[in-house]
């Protein structure tokens, strides 16, 4: 598994032995990436989608971008709207924009977009940051369910659909009920399976939060650089958490032991495990 680091000025591998070494696009803010086919994607929320070829850039979309979705037969691009793009040719396959101006969604004031995608008992199902949570048979027919919020990021583990929103973790069995977990009531930006445990992160001084059953948190009493708004630090390798902000951390969560990897990393904004 390979560990990248999308932050604010390019992306970085992570060397398993520790440290960090950048291999792309410097002058990119980047919070997501992606490899399909052997060539790398990556996001700019700023400047749009790009191809990484040969050490050069080759933009596919100038509309913003803010996560890279893989199928089995296609790599997409979740860009302003929202919209859904095929990121290999940069064509749009799915707009959501009558939806976003029927229900009011907005992001900052500008247009809303789809921030993750997950796939839950035969439904895909969508994160729209801000606005409801979509569900459908495929990406192209994705409608509103009712649940609203500031939606940051999906898992579907063991037959539940877990929600990371700006006001806590919430959960659903079948996309009907909705129920808010007991734990964190901030803002949360990721939701992992590490091993045993779901994991997320707070924005806090002690940020790291886990759960056996989905339903209670509890706060883990670690210290750690706070996670910025907007941005996804977590990643798992089996049970071990890797924490990044401007420095990387792997974190055994039963044990509570703490490894420094990495550091002097330009701010990260998405941690992603390929």
């Amino acid at each position: 598994m390979q560990i990248f680091l999308a932050t604010e000025r390019g992306v970085f591998e992570l060397v398993p032995t520790g440290g960090a070494h950048r291999i792309c696009c410097p002058e990119l803010e980047v919070i997501d990436v992606a490899l399909f086919e052997g060539h790398l994607y990556v996001c700019s929320p700023k400047l749009g989608l790009f191809e990484v070829r040969g050490g050069r850039l080759k933009r596919l979309a100038a509309t913003p971008c803010w996560r890279l979705i893989a199928t089995d037969a296609s790599l997409l691009a979740s860009v302003d709207g929202p919209a859904l793009v095929d990121a290999l040719s940069g064509s749009k396959i799915a707009d959501f924009s009558e939806y976003a101006e029927r229900l009011g969604w907005r992001f900052l004031g500008g247009p809303a977009h789809i921030m993750d995608v997950a796939s839950f008992k035969g439904l895909y199902v969508a994160a729209v940051e801000e606005g409801n949570l979509l569900a459908g048979e495929d990406l192209v027919s994705l409608k509103p369910t009712r649940f609203w919020g500031d939606l940051h990021a999906l898992l579907a583990d063991r037959d539940r659909l877990y929600m990371s929103t700006s006001t806590g973790i919430y959960y659903t069995d079948d996309l009907e009920k909705f129920s808010m977990s007991l734990g964190p009531t901030g803002y949360t930006h990721a939701i992992r399976r590490c091993g045993g445990y779901l994991a997320t992160h707070e924005i806090s001084a002690k940020p790291l939060w886990v759960s056996v059953d989905g339903t209670s948190w509890r706060n883990l009493p670690l210290e750690l650089p706070k996670p910025a708004y907007g941005t996804t630090n977590l990643a798992c390798v089996g049970s071990k958490a890797i924490y990044a902000v401007r420095q990387v951390y792997a974190i055994d969560i039963p044990r509570l032991i703490v490894e420094k990897m990495a550091s002097g990393i330009p701010l990260v904004l998405n941690v992603v495990a390929l």
